[in-house]
């Protein structure tokens, strides 16, 4: 057991890094143009993913058992390991960094891959000398409001995730709306084929929030949706305590996936366009740890609340989606077309 949940913590803190970095990789190859469409793809794939694992999980888990379940889950990393040793660095981190021979080697070898010419006396020029990966500039009075801003939003809106990946099966589970007598969970249980179903039709909210959200992100800017998105999900969430039967909670737990997924998704589009080079990926790792802070409480609110009292974990998730509304009138910055200009 504890070998496992070792193994399980060294997993979820290198997904924690590969994160933050995918998200500024992707920003920094990218166009303005064309910015919000790569982190999108990421963020779909990602979703797809969780979605599939679950579905899987309803088709083969109670025939090859849960190591044998996980091993398959993991056999995508093979193909990932070997694109990260092949793909070069950020151009825009190497030239920051002074390196501008390598940032215009990793040019080339992309415009190659691409199958994209480029003139032979192409040159760069970008801002150096500035501190890389300062905390004190992520915290300073030109980016402070954006840092706090944001951590607040991705923390509450990471919380109402991952805390809504365990409620939703004890919510099916124990069928707590429109039964006179719920069941009662004191020790894990098997989910059902039905429960699993369920489970998965509701995270694949998801994947149609992570598409909206990139739909009104590139034509309303990302302020407008976002705010509009964070204030949904507070009726959605709110909604949960209209519990009427297991297909009405399906119903309002699938549409509350979808704001949150289009609130996260135009958070990760927002924070690249945020900060400069120089303190991008700092910034990135510093709010999406305050999103895996949230993720961590919230899931042991689930464990620790829903025994006692249901409706308390969904009133937690109610104040925690306020919060993160508040922080979406408070965040200032539009990002639509901003050119990055460090280089």
């Amino acid at each position: 057991k504890w070998i496992f949940l070792v193994a399980r913590c060294i997993s979820g803190a290198c997904i924690g890094a590969n994160i933050s970095s995918v998200i500024c990789y992707s920003t920094e190859y990218a166009e303005s143009k064309y910015r919000a469409y790569g982190i999108t793809i990421f963020n779909l794939f990602a979703s797809a993913g969780s979605v599939a694992v679950v579905g899987l999980a309803s088709v083969v888990l109670k025939s090859v058992g849960w190591r044998w379940f996980i091993i398959i889950t993991y056999t995508p990393t093979v193909p990932v390991l070997i694109l990260i040793l092949v793909l070069p660095d950020s151009p825009r981190f190497l030239c920051v960094s002074g390196r501008q021979d390598e940032a215009m080697a990793a040019v080339r070898f992309m415009a190659k891959l691409n199958r994209r010419d480029l003139p032979k006396n192409l040159r760069m020029t970008c801002y150096c000398g500035e501190d890389l990966g300062s905390y004190s500039i992520i915290l300073n009075k030109e980016h402070r409001r954006s840092t706090v801003t944001l951590s607040a939003i991705y923390f509450g809106n990471i919380f109402i995730e991952f805390g809504l990946i365990v409620l939703l099966p004890l919510l099916f589970s124990s069928h707590l709306c429109g039964t006179s007598q719920p069941t009662s969970h004191q020790k894990c249980q098997i989910l059902t084929q039905s429960e699993l179903q369920s489970v998965t039709v509701a995270t694949s909210g998801s994947i149609f929030g992570i598409v909206l959200g990139l739909f009104f992100a590139q034509r309303m800017g990302r302020l407008i949706p976002l705010r509009v998105a964070s204030f949904a999900m507070i009726a959605s969430i709110g909604s949960l305590f209209l519990c009427v039967n297991d297909s009405f909670t399906l119903v309002t737990s699938t549409i509350s996936k979808v704001f949150e997924a289009i609130v996260n998704s135009i958070i990760w589009i927002v924070i690249p366009e945020t900060f400069p080079t120089n303190i991008r990926s700092t910034a990135t790792g510093f709010i999406n740890g305050w999103g895996k802070m949230g993720g961590l409480l919230g899931t042991g609110c689930v464990y620790f609340v829903f025994y006692v009292s249901p409706y308390s974990v969904i009133g937690i998730f109610l104040s925690f989606s306020i919060v993160s509304f508040v922080g979406t009138v408070l965040f200032k910055k539009e990002g639509k077309n901003a050119v990055l200009k460090d280089t």
